[in-house]
């Protein structure tokens, strides 16, 4: 089986974990949230051997998933499981997976959540974004200090509407965690060069494609993802000398940027 890709919203998850059981694939399923948040779920033979959704896991971890309304999948296939915990077929795991959302409704887990605090980036008046009435109240609302569920008791709003606008806002990059540092865009520019030098016109779609493992594939780039960045474009790089030579590239690049401190 190829790689997948796509967006995720309602459904999606558990008819995509149903496709790939019927064509008995064999990989990681990576998820990534708008909020950052990010899960992998590791199949084998379309069976659901093993799900790491950072503070959750397996059952618990993919009913939080499946209340996901917004993010990004890539399916990566041949990628080997880290351990193997779960053994029920995977229809068997969705059932008990949903019946668990059934019986504890929840917002978002792995999103914004009430004491998630946020500042705002780019307006959404600026043409960037349609965004809805709630997610634009929300927006005006930022400060930087105040948490969601701060701004939802000043507001008068129920908590659900103000994280579902938070979490829109993030999907579309017109917010973001308070005191995140984001990277001069320019960077991804001259990474991507200096991968192209090395490698040539393949680079560009490997930098693509590791931003976009990275959930970062569009918007503003925090500090915190450049080293996974730099790391997942040097694994594919099959000559350690070409490597190397990247590597050190890198560093150059961050010590020009100011990423080194």
């Amino acid at each position: 089986m190829s790689a997948l890709h796509g967006d995720i919203e309602e459904g999606v998850l558990a008819n995509l974990l149903q496709y790939l059981a019927l064509s008995q694939a064999d990989g990681c399923l990576s998820l990534r949230h708008p909020a950052r948040a990010k899960a992998d779920v590791y199949l084998e033979g379309g069976r659901v051997v093993y799900v790491d959704a950072g503070s959750l896991l397996d059952v618990a971890a993919l009913s939080a998933l499946l209340r996901w309304r917004s993010g990004r999948f890539t399916f990566r296939p041949g990628v080997e499981a880290p351990r193997r915990t779960l053994t029920d077929s995977t229809d068997r795991l969705l059932l008990e997976a949903s019946h668990r959302c059934d019986e504890e409704p929840a917002p978002d887990e792995l999103g914004p959540g009430p004491a998630t605090v946020l500042v705002a980036r780019t307006s959404p008046d600026d043409g960037r974004a349609l965004v809805s009435l709630s997610a634009l109240h929300v927006w005006r609302s930022l400060d930087g200090e105040r948490s969601l569920a701060e701004l939802a008791e000043s507001a008068g709003l129920p908590l659900n509407v103000v994280l579902a606008g938070a979490a829109e806002l993030l999907q579309r990059d017109l917010a973001g965690p308070a005191g995140e540092v984001l990277v001069d865009p320019a960077f991804v520019g001259e990474l991507t060069r200096e991968a192209v030098d090395i490698l040539g016109p393949v680079a560009e779609v490997l930098v693509e494609d590791a931003l976009y493992d990275l959930g970062v594939e569009q918007g503003p780039i925090a500090v915190t993802v450049i080293d996974d960045l730099i790391t997942t474009v040097a694994t594919q790089f099959t000559r350690g000398d070409r490597q190397l030579d990247f590597l050190r590239r890198a560093e150059r690049l961050r010590q020009d940027y100011g990423l080194n401190a």
